[in-house]
C-alpha cells in the first residue's frame, strides 16, 4: 500500500468508526455515552490530522475532487478547540456529513 493509499484508508477508517460510535442514537443519548463520545472526539482529531496531510498532496486532491480536504482539516478546531465543544455541530457532522464523505471516498 502506498503512502497516499494509507492516508485514504486511515481517513475512511476513522470516519467509519465515528459513524459506528454514533450508532443511530439520538443526540442526547449519544452525548451521555462518554466512552463513545470520547472515542468520536479522538476520531475527529485523527481525521483532521490526516486531512491536513492530504491537503498538500495534489495526486489525492485530483482523485477526490469532491472532497474539500482544507475544510476537513479544520473540523477539530470547529468541534473541539480548547473548551469550546460544539455538540450540535459534532452530531450533525457525524450523522449527516460523514456518511456522505465516506461515500465520496469509497466511490473512487
Amino acid at each position: 500500500m502506498t503512502y497516499n493509499e494509507e492516508l485514504i484508508f486511515g481517513l475512511k477508517r476513522r470516519i467509519k468508526k465515528a459513524i459506528d460510535y454514533l450508532a443511530s442514537r439520538k443526540e442526547d443519548d449519544f452525548f451521555k455515552d462518554e466512552k463513545s463520545f470520547d472515542a468520536t472526539c479522538y476520531s475527529i482529531l485523527v481525521i483532521s490530522e490526516i486531512a491536513s496531510k492530504i491537503k498538500d498532496i495534489d495526486e489525492i486532491k485530483d482523485k477526490y475532487k469532491n472532497v474539500n480536504f482544507n475544510e476537513l482539516s479544520l473540523i477539530y478546531e470547529r468541534c473541539l478547540k480548547e473548551d469550546n465543544i460544539n455538540l450540535s455541530y459534532i452530531y450533525d457532522l457525524i450523522s449527516k456529513a460523514f456518511p456522505y464523505l465516506l461515500f465520496l471516498l469509497s466511490s473512487n
